[in-house]
């Protein structure tokens, strides 16, 4: 119990980090999903133009809208095993209290970031829902809902590693 703010946060921390690993599972092996669903797609195209002389319209869109899905949920995925790209010239010359606090302002950056993609993702979704893609029946939304959920789950990510403290460094993959 944090005396302060009268938070329990030894209860927190655990619940945030089987959060984020069960979320990082299950994106896992959506992003699996949806590149075997691209190969899939990819191989009818070729069929259809090359074999059968009669190609689908619809399916270079729909493995451009399945690729699209893959990176933003890969992104999450990245962040939670420092996949991402860190510039470290300036961290590792820092004291490590010096070092952790300069990771905690990069992260609560981050934060700030996030927060305006998933709002303005948000805004985005909601306005694009009545438009509908090129040769497939379904709303611009169903595209541009990547990117808050996107965000959603780095925001929870990023909360968790600076709640633990965790400094960024392209390495091991916290439980």
């Amino acid at each position: 119990m944090d005396p302060s703010s009268g938070v329990n946060r030894g209860a927190a921390v655990p619940f945030l980090a089987g959060l984020t690993a069960a979320l990082d599972r299950v994106v896992c092996w959506t992003c699996i999903a949806l590149f075997v669903a691209i190969l899939v797609v990819m191989v009818l195209q070729v069929t259809f133009r090359y074999v059968l002389n009669a190609p689908l319209i619809w399916t270079e869109e729909l493995a451009r809208y399945l690729y699209i899905w893959a990176c933003w949920l890969g992104a999450p995925v990245a962040l939670r095993r420092g996949n991402h790209i860190v510039i470290v010239f300036v961290s590792d010359r820092l004291p490590g209290r010096l070092a952790r606090a300069m990771a905690l302002v990069t992260q609560a950056a981050a934060l700030v970031f996030l927060m305006q993609l998933t709002i303005q993702g948000s805004i985005l979704t909601v306005k694009s829902h009545s438009v509908d893609a090129i040769t497939l029946p379904i709303p611009w939304s169903a595209i541009y809902i990547a990117a808050p959920i996107s965000a959603t789950l780095m925001i929870l990510e990023t909360m968790r590693a600076m709640w633990l403290g965790a400094v960024p460094s392209g390495g091991d993959v916290p439980a």
